[in-house]
């Protein structure tokens, strides 16, 4: 029996100035379907989300809720016909407290004379979150006191609850990439709600690079390519193989981590930390980076790989320990200190502290290296352009000039104008937390291209993957976090690198 439609979208186009971001796109959403979107980044993806949502508006085509015409001006626009987003760099505002997020622009059926009562709509956030099995979130703290993963959830929770319609009719959530912060458990649980979401009969729109994660929930998959929906599979004609294919238009590399050009580290140290330590997050951790060599670290959750990270960037002061350059201790109490001792820090979420999104490619890309771009004291901005020209050029940064802002980009390019920044500077130290995350698999294998570039011109890199096969992969090296100590430390060559199983028996 065929299932009835929900949301029709014809023909939609979405043309920016100097790029045609959606061509002639046309799908249908059922009643009680999860549909995959997949597609490298600056494909459409989110574009087309943004024309659902009302976030942007179309410059040809249509769409019908029900069969009845449906062109959303604003995002409560699509609230109110039964659409909510999670959107990928999150939409949350931080300084109001989970509830007032939860709630805004709803706040007038808790106000009475004026006043709202805060009491009772922390208690309905507590029951909103409770409906997606989300505990330990105290609804009155401002949201700015919770980490990334655990604001995701919190919009996941919100979505889920603004989505639902007064009438008897189904909803559907679009899921922009909301795997990406998330860690196995959670992620487990969001795939139970979205599955307890359509067992009622609403739908959901899932976008995700994590190609594994889109087979495994979807029921049929729209690849995107160049702005158009190139191919639509069912999920039992699918696999990864078939959609890279789709997406990129050439078959997967087997050498996709790029092991034949993994860089045999030099003996020349370039970094000694000694008894290094955190009070509550970790302790007495010690090891040394040398030219060439990727360190990779790997842990759970509360493990302290993150905090360490932060400690050696600059943006914490360690409580015991030293951190040694070419030999001579550093103190670094800001990232700008550690950059002047050689540390560059790439962070994890690219949108708040790795770039500035207003400003433009060349402006990000100079941001680590004005030193280069100086004549007579003053930044050349004749220099500073033809560095951005050349590194646009080299790192494929798809974009119609030097001059685009970074808010406009795709996750890929934003990520790659980040390692344009990395390539241009002079640190002889890296510090890649998370640096495919939020990409698609075609602009994964670029960038795993230019980690071996960086490592063969003996920067010493020390990353934190999105995955634990990513971390093996990539490192030369591997160190293993639990509970804020150093459980062990793998050697891993690209002829004999460690198994998964060998390094989780230490993580866990």
């Amino acid at each position: 029996m065929q299932k009835e439609n929900i949301l029709t979208i014809n023909g939609l186009t979405k043309q920016y100035p100097g790029t045609l971001a959606l061509s002639d796109v046309s799908i249908n959403i059922n009643k009680g379907e999860i549909i995959g979107l997949v597609g490298e980044n600056g494909a459409g993806k989110s574009t087309l989300l943004k024309l659902i949502m009302g976030l942007e508006q179309p410059t040809k085509g249509d769409m019908q809720i029900y069969g009845k015409k449906y062109n959303p001006k604003t995002p409560l626009e699509a609230n109110k016909n039964g659409i909510g987003m999670v959107f990928q760099e999150q939409s949350l505002i931080q300084n109001l407290s989970v509830s007032e997020n939860i709630f805004f622009g709803r706040e007038d059926s808790y106000s009475k004379f004026g006043f709202v009562n805060k009491n009772k709509m922390n208690k309905d956030a507590e029951e909103v979150l409770s409906q997606v099995n989300v505990s330990g979130i105290k609804t009155s703290k401002k949201v700015f006191n919770y980490d990334f993963a655990t604001r995701q959830m919190i919009e996941i929770a919100k979505v889920f609850y603004v989505s639902q319609r007064e009438d008897e009719k189904n909803s559907i959530i679009l899921l922009d990439e909301p795997t990406s912060v998330l860690s196995e458990d959670e992620v487990k649980l969001l795939f139970k709600n979205i599955k307890k979401f359509v067992a009622k009969g609403d739908s959901v729109i899932f976008v995700s690079h994590r190609l594994d994660e889109v087979l495994e929930i979807s029921d049929r998959i729209y690849v995107f390519k160049d702005g158009q929906n190139v191919c639509e599979l069912n999920k039992e004609n699918a696999n990864e193989n078939i959609l890279y294919e789709k997406m990129v238009g050439k078959t997967a590399s087997g050498e996709y981590y790029k092991l034949n050009r993994q860089v045999t580290p030099s003996k020349k140290e370039l970094m000694k930390i000694e008894k290094l330590g955190l009070k509550g997050y970790f302790n007495d951790i010690s090891f040394s980076l040398h030219e060439g060599e990727v360190i990779g670290i790997c842990g759970v959750i509360g493990s302290g790989k993150e905090e360490l990270c932060e400690v050696i960037c600059g943006d914490k002061i360690p409580t015991s320990g030293t951190i040694k350059i070419h030999g001579e201790e550093k103190v670094s109490k800001e990232p700008y200190q550690s950059l002047r001792n050689g540390i560059l820090s790439i962070p994890k979420e690219r949108r708040e502290e790795a770039i500035i999104p207003d400003n433009t490619i060349s402006e990000n890309i100079s941001m680590s290296n004005y030193s280069k771009i100086k004549l007579n004291g003053f930044i050349s901005k004749k220099k500073e352009d033809e560095q951005a020209q050349t590194f646009m050029e080299e790192l494929n940064i798809k974009a119609p000039s030097i001059f685009q802002k970074v808010s406009n980009l795709s996750g890929g390019n934003a990520q790659k104008v980040v390692f344009a920044r990395i390539l241009a500077s002079d640190a002889p130290i890296l510090l890649l937390n998370h640096p495919t995350r939020g990409v698609d698999i075609g602009a994964k294998e670029e960038i795993y291209s230019l980690i071996r570039d960086l490592s063969e011109q003996n920067k010493g890199i020390i990353v934190i993957g999105d995955t634990l096969d990513e971390s093996i992969g990539l490192s030369s090296k591997i160190l293993v976090m639990k509970d804020g100590t150093l459980t062990h430390e793998f050697d891993a060559p690209s002829d004999n690198k460690p198994e998964q199983l060998d390094i989780v028996k230490y993580m866990m």
